[in-house]
């Protein structure tokens, strides 16, 4: 009897320490998430060399999930299976050289062109947090995503930009871009859709169209912005490279102090990101 009772003692203390060595690890880990999601909240994207030091989910479960089941849980995604390319617009370099505006055509333009300029902020800079924003926003509901620079020092001229998204069979591919204009009272959204008898290939043109339409309401309806609309362009190499379908958005004008203004705030921009992934979400659902 005094050994059954040992043993019992025994078993009740092992099942109290291992409960207190399970509360340890999940607290460390809570820990650790809340840190990085600090320093993203007040930089706009988390910076740091490290890792976080607390354990992943993966480590925590018992057994560890197998690749089936995450294969499973990623085809329960609303963009499992589809692919993006993000364009952040512009970049810094210093090459310059012509290129053909459309494979259809000798007439050039520029292949690197500088974008427009806020009082607190440049337009590569802005694409490319932007473009950030989505690509996390598009990863989380299970698109693959591709992007065209990932630095704001970046030589990529508008034909290579249209083959990164051609090369890799994107579904659409998005190009990112702020507004300029003389008159700094004008503001508000746009969307730039390829069309005309540039287009190497026509058959990108309704497609296109689509996604723009309900990507920027989608984009207006999270953010409050003034919907300018579409805009249909023949003129852009980037479109007319373009063998999948294509749609550039103008988040709003840096010439105008208050829309420059709410550019600069990163609620902004994430409320941005947040509506382009809905836009998406919706295309694909009407498809």
């Amino acid at each position: 009897m005094a050994l059954k009772r040992w043993i019992a003692g025994s078993l009740m203390l092992a099942c109290i320490l291992c409960g207190c060595g399970t509360q340890q690890v999940q607290t460390g880990q809570t820990n650790g998430s809340a840190a990085v999601q600090q320093e993203t909240d007040e930089t706009g994207s988390a910076s740091g060399s490290g890792e976080p030091s607390a354990m992943t989910d993966d480590e925590l479960v018992d057994p560890p999930l197998g690749e089936d089941a995450v294969s499973e849980d990623a085809e329960q995604l609303p963009l499992s299976g589809l692919v993006i390319c993000l364009d952040p617009g512009h970049g810094i370099t210093s090459a310059s050289r012509q290129e053909a505006v459309s494979p259809l055509s000798s007439e050039t333009k520029a292949a690197y062109v500088s974008g427009a300029v806020g009082n607190s902020q440049t337009e590569e800079a802005l694409n490319l947090v932007v473009a950030e924003m989505t690509r996390e926003e598009l990863e989380a509901l299970g698109a693959q995503v591709v992007m065209t620079r990932q630095t704001n020092e970046a030589t990529v001229s508008n034909i290579e930009r249209a083959q990164i998204a051609n090369e890799a069979g994107a579904d659409l591919c998005i190009r990112i871009h702020a507004d300029g204009s003389e008159d700094s009272s004008v503001y508000g959204m746009s969307m730039q859709v390829p069309a005309g008898s540039l287009l190497g290939t026509p058959s990108i043109e309704a497609p296109s169209a689509q996604a723009a339409e309900m990507i920027l309401q989608a984009v207006t309806e999270a953010t409050g912005a003034r919907n300018r609309g579409l805009a249909q362009r023949s003129d852009l190499t980037g479109f007319n490279w373009s063998e999948v379908p294509c749609i550039l958005l103008e988040m709003g004008f840096l010439s105008n102090a208050e829309e420059d203004a709410r550019l600069a705030q990163t609620e902004y921009r994430q409320q941005i990101a947040a509506g382009i992934a809905e836009g998406v979400c919706r295309w694909v659902r009407a498809r």
